[in-house]
């Protein structure tokens, strides 16, 4: 591995702000798994970036302020918040996230937990205010 776990990992969320389902794919291992915290578990590279590219369509980039990166060997802990724009509003999440990587630093598993009603009742309140109606984040499957 020839950068930390942590810089590949600050490399990655630093990648959401001009998201391109194809970069982030190739961060991870082929066998990766994402927990994706209420949303489910996507197993396999290619699985992980078919959801990630259904989610940037809905939300698009998404700037990712890193508050505490804790490492310990191939083992990176993150505290974050996600802030992003849907419909020009603001949508903003705090993330906890626990990222494996693999001995060529790509990540195997990526674990998150996040508050989804929160984040789905400020897209639902965004959209009321556009007079848009009834809104929430698209479910994947």
């Amino acid at each position: 591995m020839s950068d930390s776990p942590g810089s590949v990992v600050r490399r990655f969320l630093a990648a959401w702000s001009d998201p391109k389902p194809d970069e982030l794919g190739s961060f991870f291992n082929d066998d990766a798994q994402w927990v994706d915290g209420p949303q489910g578990i996507r197993d396999g590279a290619e699985a992980i970036k078919v959801e990630l590219a259904a989610q940037l369509t809905a939300v698009g980039g998404v700037e990712v302020d890193v508050k505490t990166l804790i490492s310990s060997g191939r083992t990176v802990m993150v505290e974050q918040v996600s802030n992003s724009t849907i419909r020009g509003n603001p949508i903003s999440s705090v993330v906890m996230a626990v990222f494996e990587l693999d001995e060529w630093g790509r990540i195997q598993r990526w674990r998150e937990a996040y508050d989804l009603k929160s984040a789905t009742d400020q897209i639902a309140a965004s959209a009321t205010s556009l007079g848009v109606g009834d809104a929430t984040l698209p479910r994947k499957s």
